[in-house]
């Protein structure tokens, strides 16, 4: 059981002592312990031999189940005599461009990249995009290196580097050829595990954006999370109901929106990109270090493939918060809210270009008001948390086991996260699945079995669609059911000679398509518990108040009645065109957001920069003298707070970057004019803190679009259905009467 306690993977056997022996006596340690003794180094010795005799072991009977017929037993013990199980750093230079070929790798683990034409050195191999000169690719688990030497090539023809930590095969060239049945078995068999690793001159053309997507993946270590959360930030509304849901099921919001943004191509056929946000969330790695760094072993791997916490044996250490890359941990009091701030000044400074010094972030509230972003993340350090003396527990993301959402028995795993997200932004993942740059870099052999992940419905959503489908042919048809029927029999003659008129029946089929609207609401209140996905009610809602809405207003025909219904229409006019306003705002303000912020931020963020870049423009302006005091207040301000400055930033969506040099460039003649260099200094601040401030102001204002109908929406909702009751006892009262 080394490997599965020192890489925290699986089990890939199942030991029980025989029914029909005797006892057997085991002696167990546990995963602190065995990190203990390997200090000592005859023990470290043995534990290291076992690791890879277990690991080449593992290897071999992987490509006996993947390779089937193609390599006999006798030629997988003669490739287990051979081969060597070999770990690897990050960084490690596995093979040099132009030197001869002594060895063939099977990618077992991990993620090499390969260059052809230059050195590679670390600033190359951590570069966030590939250079445009430089032919490159990325080789995962399951492909080969040095094939090619068994069709006669002798030299290297790249240099390949490891990613990460990465876990090969290595086979001996000379030892491969003294046997050369062996050795033809052999090279079509690995041949045919992928073909991502076929083009071993590096000539094929290349992607530029999907090569930066995927070495971002790869780099930031996304791509090997087994149950990945991602949001779609053109899908996103900023709604924040995600964490609160989150929050509402466990006590504690386990999620923030922050974390790792990637920009990647829908498809290679077109210039549409679409931006992924990967939040503060755990991923459940398949290294976890926060599992392999637990001194108690409170941190384990259960049957699921999840990584969990168990509360009784963890003592607060600090360790898995502080070693957890990705921010994903929390340390709580045992008894209570989480003590845990948020906040990220520090990359804004970074994305909006401040010179000035950090300022500390108050301390998140822990109870999140409607809409707002619950508390969540991990502490920075000890120092951030509780007292020493509080008792304190780390919490993560458990993928809501052990709460209603998942009871005995479900066919299926839900997340509150995922299940109240009402676009659909926000979904589960297996990361291999989802980043198809990434996946078509994988081989056949090693591809880990995730657990049970829901649909990647930003793919593909058949539900949805058949949803919207039905639901659109339902209006039209009903519609024009109606309306034909009105024009046929008239609003006030009685149909099949009751009581039942057209005016009834229009009022009544509106008034179930607005029982119907009402739902979502209702639905929007439940998270701990299955309801269905919110984003289907949405759709429901959608759909079902445009039938509403139809029906009642050829019910209302071209008169108003009394005060009393002449205000119910208004009401509902004012319902509907606020409704139309929120959905166009949905539609479009997420787009527009991710195509100018850069990185998804949050509204609380924005306005502590756009607070914070006031301050230091009313500071340099006090401080400014003469013409620059003139240009600065006179010229810069009109220019940069005016209204078309503003919808600039809308249209245009162009980099920070871009906007700074125009406005360098528009007052390029003031600025030289300044004969004081202090004086020419701060002028050219105060441009950049002024554009820098409207492109703030921008991105509140998207934030606050999203959610400025949802008020006046919801009170005209209310108001009409009170007058809508009111309507209802009148008409039937003076049809009885």
């Amino acid at each position: 059981g080394e490997r599965s306690v020192l890489a925290g993977i699986p089990r890939n056997a199942t030991i029980k002592v025989p029914s029909d022996g005797g006892a057997a006596t085991v002696l167990e340690m546990v995963r602190p312990a065995l990190r203990l003794l390997r200090s000592l180094k005859k023990f470290a010795e043995k534990v290291d031999d076992s690791y890879r005799n277990h690991g080449l072991a593992n290897a071999i009977g992987k490509l006996q189940e993947e390779t089937g017929g193609a390599l006999t037993p006798l030629d997988l013990v003669s490739l287990g005599n051979v081969s060597h199980f070999m770990a690897y750093g990050k960084h490690h230079l596995l093979v040099l461009e132009g030197t001869p070929i002594d060895r063939i790798f099977l990618i077992r683990s991990g993620w090499v990249r390969r260059v052809r034409g230059v050195p590679i050195y670390v600033d190359i191999t951590e570069s966030t995009a590939p250079g445009s000169l430089v032919p490159e690719d990325f080789l995962g688990a399951g492909n080969c290196l040095g094939l090619e030497a068994l069709q006669g090539q002798k030299t290297w023809a790249y240099s390949a580097a490891l990613m990460q930590r990465t876990e090969l095969l290595e086979i001996p060239l000379a030892s491969l050829q003294a046997e050369p049945e062996l050795c033809r078995r052999l090279g079509k068999a690995f041949g045919a595990l992928s073909q991502a690793d076929d083009d071993t001159g590096l000539t094929a053309q290349q992607n530029g954006r999907q090569l930066a997507a995927a070495e971002k993946e790869i780099g930031t270590g996304v791509v090997d999370g087994v149950n990945l959360l991602v949001m779609d930030m053109d899908l996103c509304v900023r709604c924040g109901n995600c964490s609160l849901a989150c929050h509402k099921v466990h006590g504690q919001s386990r999620l923030l929106r922050r974390g790792i943004h990637i920009q990647r191509p829908v498809d290679l056929r077109s210039n549409h990109e679409q931006h992924v946000l990967v939040p503060s969330v755990c991923m459940h790695c398949k290294d976890p270090e926060c599992l392999t760094g637990c001194p108690t072993g409170a941190i384990f791997r259960d049957l699921g493939g999840q990584v969990d916490i168990n509360p009784v044996t963890c003592i607060g250490c600090f360790d898995c918060a502080t070693q957890c890359p990705y921010n994903a941990i929390s340390m709580v009091p045992r008894e209570g809210e989480p003590a845990v701030a948020g906040g990220l000044m520090t990359r804004l400074r970074m994305l909006f270009g401040s010179s000035a010094p950090p300022v500390p972030v108050a301390e998140a509230e822990t109870k999140p008001a409607p809409g707002a972003e619950p508390a969540a993340g991990p502490a920075a350090a000890p120092k951030a948390a509780a007292k020493p003396e509080d008792d304190m527990v780390a919490i993560k993301c458990n993928l809501c086991e052990h709460t209603p959402l998942n009871p005995e028995g479900a066919k299926r795993p839900a997340y509150s996260c995922e299940e109240n997200c009402p676009t659909g932004a926000l979904v589960r993942v297996n990361p291999h699945e989802y980043f198809d740059e990434v996946e078509k870099t994988l081989g056949l052999v090693f591809r880990d079995q995730t657990h049970a992940i829901g649909r990647n419905i930003h793919k593909s959503d058949p539900f949805a669609k058949a949803w919207h489908m039905s639901s659109g042919i339902m209006v039209l048809a009903v519609s024009a059911l109606i309306g034909w029927a009105a024009w046929r029999y008239g609003f006030n003659e009685s149909l099949r000679g009751g009581w039942l008129t057209m005016r009834w029946l229009t009022g009544l089929v509106g008034l179930g398509g607005i029982a119907v609207v009402m739902t979502y609401p209702l639905r929007k209140a439940i998270y701990r518990r299955r309801a269905g996905a919110l984003r289907y009610w949405l759709i429901a809602h959608l759909y079902f108040g445009v039938l509403a809405g139809i029906v009642l207003l050829i019910h209302g025909g071209s008169h108003g009645g009394g005060i009393l219904t002449m205000t119910l229409m208004i009401a509902f006019d004012v319902v509907i065109v606020t409704g139309l306003f929120g959905m166009a705002a949905y539609l479009i303000a997420p787009k527009i957001l991710t195509s100018i912020e850069g990185e998804p931020l949050l509204i609380e963020d924005l306005e502590a920069r756009r607070a914070e870049l006031s301050q230091e423009i009313a500071e340099i302006t006090s401080k400014a003298e003469g013409n620059a005091r003139e240009l600065i207040e006179r010229k810069m301000r009109g220019h940069f707070f005016s209204l078309g400055y503003l919808l600039r930033q809308y249209a245009r969506r162009e980099a920070l970057t871009a906007s700074l040099a125009q406005g360098r460039l528009k007052f390029r003649n003031e600025l030289a004019a300044i004969q004081d260099r202090a004086q020419r200094t701060a002028a050219l601040k105060a441009l950049e803190r002024m554009a820098t401030l409207r492109r703030v102001d921008a991105l509140i204002f998207l934030h606050r679009l999203l959610k400025i109908w949802i008020l006046p929406h919801v009170v005209s909702t209310s108001v009409m259905l009170v007058l809508m009751i009111a309507h209802i006892v009148q008409a039937v009262f003076f049809n009885v009467r």
